[in-house]
């Protein structure tokens, strides 16, 4: 099956507001008025500055509201302690401080996995492949009670996973920090003894309480961690590391927990925006987030998560690199970040979400 996915050309539009408005038209159709509708967005992290603009949350939310529908702007928590947003309350102030607030946005902000980030539903896995041990993941709440789901993505590099897009954004951005831990624990942590110097660095910088020295030697507790990598960043010598395969092993694992929200959305509309912008090295968690590696590209959407990823990736394959970027087509992010940026597009396909079969269709 051919799914369809709408482009907005930066280089022909020069109101991309209006195009915002273009697109949704081409995707929206069904959202009944009354309805609740989640607006996902990621705010960014305290010192990023290439998260999605203010301005084209608010035109999406109007969009919505014209129609009669009841939009919010919906947010997780995060799973790493060192930034601002582990609990809804930082969520909240560090969205203040990048200029997402109520009366900007023109609806409530939502955090959708509760105070804690906790507060999720349990979704069933109904298919497993490529040795993923998830088998249900937490989706949170705001977002799995809500009647609608337009996902709001900025395509963007990421260390984990090569590239972040729509399908990052549902399996990372829509679960609780339960579901987080899960898809991280897959791709492992290991301490190489024969690099540590015994600084215990690594159990400092842990807040889990996960770390602790034994006889010089660094012991970490699976059980009390919650795979959050901090441990590793603050080792100096890269003793602690993932797996191997840890990187294919976390998409494996983000493709699931993809696969589970789209679950819990199952006989309501879900749609995805794509804004192929400040396409920078690293996430929009990181701060800053690392050189763009292209111009601006464009915006697109889908009802495919799938083809709305695979159309952004290879729009970013045939635009030209900005100079210096020390990587080439095809999948210069994945390059950057050491690991194919696809694992996760074709697993997602193989569960049955998506198809990497589309038609580009510019509006």
């Amino acid at each position: 099956m051919v799914s369809e996915v709408y482009f907005l050309d930066l280089r022909k539009w020069r109101n991309p507001l209006k195009g915002i408005d273009s697109l949704l038209k081409t995707t929206i159709g069904d959202i009944d008025a009354g309805k609740s509708v989640a607006v996902k967005v990621h705010f960014g992290e305290r010192g990023n500055y290439t998260y999605i603009r203010p301005a084209f949350v608010r035109t999406v939310v109007d969009f919505l509201k014209e129609r009669g529908t009841r939009p919010f702007a919906t947010e997780t928590t995060a799973l790493y302690p060192t930034g601002f947003r582990s609990s809804a309350e930082e969520v909240i102030e560090t969205a203040r401080f990048n200029g997402f607030t109520e009366e900007g946005l023109g609806c409530p902000i939502v955090v959708a996995d509760g105070p804690s980030g906790e507060d999720g539903v349990e979704v069933l896995l109904e298919k497993v492949f490529r040795g993923c041990q998830i088998r249900q993941i937490s989706v949170a709440r705001g977002i799995a009670n809500a009647d609608a789901l337009v996902v709001l993505s900025h395509v963007k590099g990421h260390l984990l996973s090569g590239f972040g897009g729509a399908i990052k954004h549902l399996g990372m951005g829509c679960t609780t920090k339960r579901g987080k831990r899960e898809q991280h624990a897959a791709h492992g942590l290991v301490i190489h003894y024969e690099k540590c110097t015994g600084c215990g660095e690594c159990v400092k910088a842990c807040r889990f309480s996960a770390m602790s020295m034994e006889g010089g030697r660094p012991i970490r507790d699976e059980d009390k961690c919650v795979y959050c990598n901090t441990c590793m960043f603050s080792c100096d010598q890269d003793a602690i590391t993932l797996l191997e395969d840890g990187k294919e092993r976390f998409q494996i694992a983000l493709a699931h927990a993809a696969a589970g929200v789209m679950r819990a959305m199952v006989g309501k509309p879900t749609v995805f925006l794509n804004f192929v912008l400040d396409v920078t090295v690293l996430c929009d968690c990181a701060a800053p987030a690392g050189n763009i590696i292209t111009h601006n590209v464009g915006i697109l959407a889908s009802r495919d998560p799938v083809a709305i990823d695979k159309a952004s990736l290879d729009l970013i394959d045939i635009s030209p690199i900005i100079p210096g970027v020390k990587a080439s087509s095809p999948d210069p992010l994945g390059k950057l970040n050491g690991t194919d940026s696809t694992i996760q597009i074709k697993v997602m396909e193989e569960l049955g979400f998506g198809s990497t079969d589309y038609r580009l269709i510019e509006v």
